[in-house]
């Protein structure tokens, strides 16, 4: 057990030495350096922890299987719920936001956004748009790929230690909890949110910790039940495909408090629901793989 504490402390070491340290010191730079720094912290968010994982494990000997396979087609139920649910509890959340501030709707797709242009795309049926951004969502392999960084590190290498050390569910309270530590820098200097919002970045700051511990019940649940971090992976990565576009149909175009995305507390109301129904069946999860 000392030694999975040990494992433990130098995995988030490496990882929030790394994150704060780069955090800081772009909030005490201004200009190109500022930017050069944010970019760093941003773009290297997915390769930091799985870097922190294979440092820490040849430092402390840690000859434990990696728990990683691109095989999901064999448990296809749980990779169409990997695929598809999270994707719909955007979708969910999206319209519940919209029903309740409906002069934030726009009616129009702005992918000029994201393309650096003023091109929009009239949503003539919000539900085949919805069903549009699921389907890509779901088959964006990819970017489910990309997160697979994030994820060996946070889910593969760190979850199972910290199960082992407290029982599930506090190892995964915490694993969410040091998760979300770990985006706050990015998260301080504008990143996922507007620096306009109510109390900002203090109050970006801590929903994004809700929003972690959140869709790191969803995470730590498929990994727990399949042994293999591709699954959580690829929630990670529709999540990431799919959660950007409600602010791209609203009219602000701004990432607030409440929504539209999941990282707003409306937004994230489906995510904060199934991640508490999950934590009360967390003793029902198979938890032994060590």
């Amino acid at each position: 057990m000392s030694q999975y504490k040990k494992q433990m402390k130098l995995y988030l070491i490496f990882v929030l030495g790394v994150c704060w340290a780069l955090g800081i010191a772009a909030v005490f730079t201004r200009g190109s350096l500022q930017s050069f720094l944010f970019q760093i912290l941003q773009k290297g968010f997915t390769v930091l922890p799985v870097t922190a994982a294979i440092l820490t494990r040849q430092m402390t000997k840690d000859k434990t299987k990696w728990h990683i396979s691109i095989k999901v087609w064999k448990r296809p139920l749980l990779w169409a719920f990997c695929c598809f649910f999270p994707a719909l509890l955007v979708v969910i959340g999206a319209a519940l936001y919209f029903v309740r501030f409906p002069e934030q709707y726009s009616g129009v797709f702005a992918v000029g956004s994201l393309l650096g242009t003023k091109q929009v795309i009239p949503i003539t049926s919000p539900f085949r748009f919805s069903l549009l951004c699921v389907l890509i969502a779901a088959f964006c392999i990819p970017i489910q790929l990309l997160e697979l960084g994030e994820e060996i590190g946070w889910r593969e290498y760190l979850l199972p230690k910290q199960i082992e050390t407290y029982g599930v569910r506090k190892g995964v309270l915490l694993n969410g909890f040091f998760w979300g530590i770990a985006h706050l820098p990015l998260i301080y200097l504008g990143f996922n949110y507007s620096l306009k919002n109510a109390g900002a970045p203090w109050s970006n700051m801590t929903v994004m910790m809700l929003v972690c511990m959140s869709l790191g019940v969803l995470c730590s649940y498929v990994y727990v039940r399949s042994h293999n971090v591709m699954y959580s992976a690829i929630i990670h990565g529709v999540v990431n495909v799919i959660g950007e576009i409600p602010v791209f149909i609203s009219v602000s175009h701004k990432s607030g408090l409440l929504g539209p995305n999941p990282t707003g507390l409306i937004g994230l109301s489906g995510f904060l629901l199934c991640a508490i129904i999950l934590f009360a069946l967390a003793d029902k999860w198979k938890s032994k793989y060590i």
